[in-house]
């Protein structure tokens, strides 16, 4: 893929689009025809929630909002509406603590608050259709993709409009509808246990509740596969409760320690507005994207820290430059080092593939928009245009898509006055076909060739496994026909057992199996002891078609695969086609919008960025773990425990750098991230924890927190879900303190009153914490 479009074209998603238009309004045309409509609300049927149509997307049943109040058997009937309004707003169902009713528990009140969503035009909505919607919202795909994606993580062909606690009465799918039933009776407890406890951290931080919403929804996705697994798994010992609070569970939870991060950027993503970036460009002000760059050396990986920038030239041209960090000097320098100037693109146009250098793009400004060919190739015109929004007084990292960016910024910077974000769109009149050709002087000279043994220099050779169990039988694909299996793997538990070819997502190993008749199976796999096992399978579809005169098998990734694969929307579509003996692989991009949503940034933003940038942090602080104590307080006799004068003797003998007492002040509106939880410092002495407590995951408590006279950081909480409250103390001293991490020696005390506290021996121990 051409250098621009790889690491500078962003794409918009439709939700994004649909989200900066103008809000509708309920008045709009009072002369439009009014009509009614009904449906059911369940997790089991709710009785006594609040249903809306929720006209301006805002996950909230405002007034003006025409909503009622569903009856028994979950029934609802709304009045005074247009055909229009049905036909393009979601229905929103608010849960109302103290007068809501789960018939699966009748006579009792929903003592958790939470929100259900489905898309326009259902009459049905619950926990499963709330997934869809949120898979359209987020993802920008059409209600069949969105359906099919959450189908695919349930593992479930079944309607997800459907009824399934009547369906789970009886029928040929009772069975399969009573397993839904059961997800999404575990989905309502995550969603319910997350918005507690999310809020609990945030206290009353200024975010809105349908970024709240979209954050918690969006996590649940990400475990849905994992929560089907294991309600499967519990079989007639299920609980929604137990299994929601379980370990496998765990990653359907929010980080709070990212919470905030995570909301701002939701936030800016509805705030978006168009931007003439001809214009931005025209006035003298540039884009820049901050990425990293792997590479070996001294037999090693090591990151290269960099940011591109595009700027206006003389005669309407544009061009890109890149910056940068040498780690020597300390300083941000011009990057002259080319990371292979052979690379090229082929083009499919006129019949041929037309190879070009990846780096031969040619960018003008032509009225209001960018325009963008490679290699000077018409087929590969692109329109830009994009959107921009203020990041004044948003946090820095939340911002920056590279992940090894977070390991050398302030974590608690955040931009000022002037900084701008942009996310650009790429419009192209056609679809473009093209596949890659390192053209490399030898095949020797293929990226990895010891591990991929390239037949000659396109280095863009297909594997085909044989599908046999024995990979000394594999060889490159020299015919389509080489990749295609007559019929599917059965019950694969490894990839010589399946026929097809390796296709890399960005954080996924995937085996490609492409069956007669138009399916493809995606597997994922694990590596257990070296070997690798077989723990999702994803269906897509493939075919042979004929472009422009070359015979292509062309194949559609599954939007759920994309989503876990990190892999960007515009690679759904890819293909494989025999060029110079070999089979070779390419990617299609559609007529249209494409790309991906990466930030740009003005020149404010770039300046904000790097001065938040500390090379310094890569480096992670050590423990002391000199004089460390365990202890177990129900185990006097083997382990005695350590005492506070204890506790200051082993910090004395860490601390050899003469690390600087805490101030009253200084962890105040930050969180410590924990191997054991999180520690939030809020106003007036107050803050939250949230974490593992008595072998409990999940357990929020309110504490107290104080300097001592020593420096010392001292909190104080009680645990009261337990048959007898429980006191607790950490005391915790500072060794080394960056704006990324902590190390400290800290003291664990627990007792059965807070006067005690004072006396109680505990745990002394050397630990790293984050701090966000």
């Amino acid at each position: 893929m051409p250098f621009f479009k790889k690491t500078l074209i962003a794409m918009l998603s439709v939700s994004l689009l649909l989200g900066c238009s103008a809000l509708k309004d309920d008045d709009d045309d009072n002369s439009a025809a009014k009509t009614s409509f009904s449906g059911k609300v369940a997790d089991g049927y709710l009785v006594g929630a609040k249903v809306c149509l929720d006209i301006n997307s805002n996950k909230v049943c405002d007034d003006g909002e025409s909503s009622t109040t569903s009856t028994s058997g979950g029934g609802f009937f709304i009045e005074s509406v247009t055909q229009e309004q049905l036909d393009s707003s979601p229905l929103l169902v608010e849960v109302i603590v103290g007068e809501t009713v789960d018939e699966d528990n009748p006579g009792v009140f929903i003592d958790k608050k939470f929100t259900l969503t489905a898309p326009a035009g259902y009459a049905f909505v619950s926990p499963l259709t709330t997934l869809v919607q949120s898979q359209i919202e987020d993802l920008g795909l059409s209600l069949e993709e969105a359906v099919g994606a959450v189908q695919s993580k349930l593992g479930t062909t079944l309607d997800l409009e459907a009824d399934y606690v009547a369906g789970s009465g009886s029928g040929d799918d009772a069975e399969e509808f009573s397993r839904l039933h059961k997800v999404a009776q575990v989905t309502v407890v995550v969603l319910q246990n997350n918005l507690e406890l999310v809020e609990e951290v945030l206290d009353g931080a200024n975010v809105s509740f349908e970024d709240l919403l979209g954050l918690i929804v969006s996590q649940v996705l990400e475990a849905l596969d994992t929560i089907s697994t294991q309600v499967t798994a519990a079989g007639t010992d299920f609980d929604p409760t137990t299994v929601a609070e379980s370990e496998e569970v765990s990653a359907a939870n929010v980080d709070p320690a990212t919470a905030k991060n995570d909301i701002a950027e939701r936030e800016a993503a509805r705030l978006i507005a168009t931007a003439n970036i001809a214009a931005v460009l025209a006035s003298g002000d540039s884009l820049h994207f901050f990425e990293t760059d792997e590479k070996y050396t001294n037999e090693s990986y090591v990151d290269d820290y960099t940011y591109g920038s595009v700027s206006m030239r003389a005669n309407n041209a544009v061009s890109i430059t890149e910056t940068i960090f040498n780690t020597t000097s300390g300083s941000w320098v011009a990057n002259t080092d080319s990371e292979n100037d052979t690379d090229q693109t082929c083009v499919l146009t006129g019949g041929t593939w037309n190879c070009v250098n990846k780096n031969s793009e040619t960018i003008t400004i032509d009225g209001e928009a960018i325009i963008l060919k490679v290699g000077n190739l018409d087929a590969t015109r692109a329109e830009i245009t994009g959107v921009s929004v203020d990041l004044s007084g948003k946090r820095i990292q939340s911002f920056l898509e590279d992940e090894e960016y977070l390991s050398v910024t302030d974590p608690v910077a955040k931009f000022m006055a002037g900084a701008t974000g942009y996310k650009l769109s790429n419009k192209h009149a056609q679809n473009v076909y093209s596949i890659d050709k390192d053209n490399v002087a030898t095949p020797a000279d293929c990226e990895h060739y010891e591990y991929n043994q390239a037949t000659d220099v396109w280095c863009n050779n297909v594997h085909a496994n044989s599908g046999d169990g024995d990979g000394s039988t594999d060889t490159y694909a020299t015919a389509l026909s080489d990749l295609i299996s007559n019929t599917a793997a059965l019950n694969p538990t490894h990839r010589q057992a399946i026929k097809g070819t390796s296709i890399y997502g960005h954080d996924l190993d995937i085996m490609a199996e492409f069956v007669m008749g138009g399916t493809a199976n995606f597997y994922t796999f694990s590596y257990r002891q070296d070997q690798p096992t077989v723990i999702n399978t994803f269906v897509g579809s493939w075919k042979k078609e004929v472009v422009d005169t070359k015979t292509l098998l062309s194949f559609i990734m599954p939007p759920t695969l994309l989503a876990k694969g990190n892999f960007r929307k515009d690679e759904y579509l890819q293909f494989f086609t025999l060029e110079a003996g070999y089979v070779r692989h390419g990617r299609i991009e559609q007529a249209g919008e494409s790309g991906d949503n990466q930030w740009l940034f003005n020149n404010a933003g770039r300046d904000q960025i790097k001065a938040a940038f500390d090379y310094s942090l890569l480096a992670d602080l050590i423990s002391c773990n000199i004089s460390d104590v365990d202890f177990d307080p129900n185990n006097l006799t083997e382990e005695p425990g350590a005492t506070a004068a204890d506790f200051e003797t082993a910090f004395n003998t860490c601390n050899t750098i003469s690390a600087a007492d805490f101030s009253a002040t200084e962890l105040f509106g930050k969180t410590l991230v924990t191997d054991f939880g999180f520690l939030s410092f809020k106003a007036n002495d107050q803050g939250v924890f949230l974490g593992e407590v008595g072998g409990r995951m999940n357990t929020v408590l309110d504490f107290t927190w104080a300097v001592n006279s020593e420096g010392f950081m001292v909190i104080n909480t009680s645990n009261t879900e337990t048959i007898n409250t429980v006191f607790l103390r950490l005391t915790f001293a500072r060794i080394e303190m960056n704006t990324r991490q902590l190390s400290v020696k800290t003291f664990g005390q627990e007792a059965s009153s807070l006067a005690d506290l004072d006396t109680a021996k505990g745990n002394i121990s050397g630990e790293v914490w984050g701090i966000n």
